[in-house]
């Protein structure tokens, strides 16, 4: 297990407020695995707004995040499914930087936008780590 410190390190580095590092894992040919979870242990239902904390099940997936000093950055994340107190309907919790269904943070896809523009989709995609697909 990492220790606090280690783990207050790569909180301040992704500097993503919304979660905190719970472990990680340095996975060579594949990069740095952070374990992260929502600091907020509630979250607002999506039907009636109130907030519930009464957790329904666990969804653990890998999103991919901008590099650390050339080395690809993944975060496991636990996006949880709550049942609502008060309506009793199931619902997901919410992620400022990761969009419902995505793979990618929100910030990665800015840089991947910025670099386009700047670039052409071929070089971006190589320098990115994402195959190409041949005509």
């Amino acid at each position: 297990m990492a220790s606090f410190p280690q783990l207050n390190i790569f909180e301040q580095i992704i500097d993503l407020p919304e979660f905190k590092v719970k472990n990680y894992r340095f996975i060579k040919g594949f990069g740095l695995v952070l374990i992260v979870e929502k600091k907020e242990k509630k979250a607002c239902c999506t039907s009636c707004g109130k907030k519930s904390d009464k957790l329904h099940q666990n969804y653990r997936y890998l999103v991919r995040d901008l590099p650390i000093m050339k080395h690809d950055v993944y975060l496991k994340v636990n996006r949880r499914q709550f049942k609502c107190s008060h309506c009793q309907k199931p619902f997901t919790e919410h992620f400022d930087s990761i969009k419902k269904t995505r793979t990618y943070t929100e910030r990665l896809a800015e840089k991947i936008i910025a670099e386009v523009v700047e670039s052409d989709v071929k070089n971006v995609a190589q320098r990115n780590g994402e195959p190409m697909i041949e005509n």
